[in-house]
């Protein structure tokens, strides 16, 4: 067993333009950060200078890798790994769709039968809550298994953070994907030390404050 925690730094993308407009990304739209994407990321990257980071694990979507890379900047050279397990829920159907009265009332829908437990229930054509914790967790041991005691920051979507923070944080209970809160570039710091994970940060927007 490694003498100290391994600490993780897991955070969201930066802002995109699908973002902005209220388009629906998940897996299937690969955009890229916009302006204020990448000015958040860089914000981020200072308030992290001086934070000891071992290894950088990102999603392999075009939003995430940029992401990544602004973040790991200060502390160069530093291994980064993309995986296709880190990336965004697949939202199906609606994967592209611009907000409308029919896409609310289907988010709305599924959404209310997640919080009521029924989270193997997918959306329309995409992914359940329950298949994205799968491999959620498989990239977790990963990175655990490869980083034990270290330091390694993780940029993925928001979604996936609700779904892989309440697997992490509340024992598997993705009911709780409501108390998962995600800014673009929101950060959470988890520790992980005999068996458990314990969140020391939620949803730290505080470098954006300026």
């Amino acid at each position: 067993m490694p003498a100290e925690p391994t600490t993780l730094y897991v955070t969201r993308h930066g802002e995109t333009d699908y973002n902005r407009d209220h388009i629906m990304q998940g897996s299937g739209v690969d955009s890229a950060l916009n302006e204020t994407g990448r000015a958040q990321a860089e914000a981020l990257a200072v308030h992290l200078a001086d934070t000891p980071l071992d290894a950088v694990y990102a999603s392999t979507l075009v939003r995430a890798r940029q992401t990544a890379k602004i973040l790991g900047v200060p502390h160069e050279p530093l291994p980064y790994a993309y995986l296709d397990d880190l990336k965004e829920i697949s939202w199906g159907v609606y994967e592209g769709t611009p907000p409308t009265d029919e896409r609310t009332a289907a988010m709305k829908a599924i959404k209310t039968r997640w919080r009521a437990g029924e989270v193997e229930a997918p959306v329309e054509g995409g992914e359940s809550p329950r298949q994205v914790e799968r491999r959620a967790r498989r990239a977790i041991d990963v990175i655990l298994e490869a980083h034990a005691g270290e330091h390694v920051l993780v940029v993925t979507h928001g979604r996936y953070m609700r779904i892989m923070l309440a697997s992490l944080l509340y024992d598997g209970d993705l009911t709780q994907m409501p108390n998962v809160p995600h800014a673009n570039t929101g950060l959470y710091v988890v520790t992980h030390e005999h068996d458990t994970f314990e969140a020391q940060v939620t949803n730290s927007v505080r470098h954006l404050a300026s």
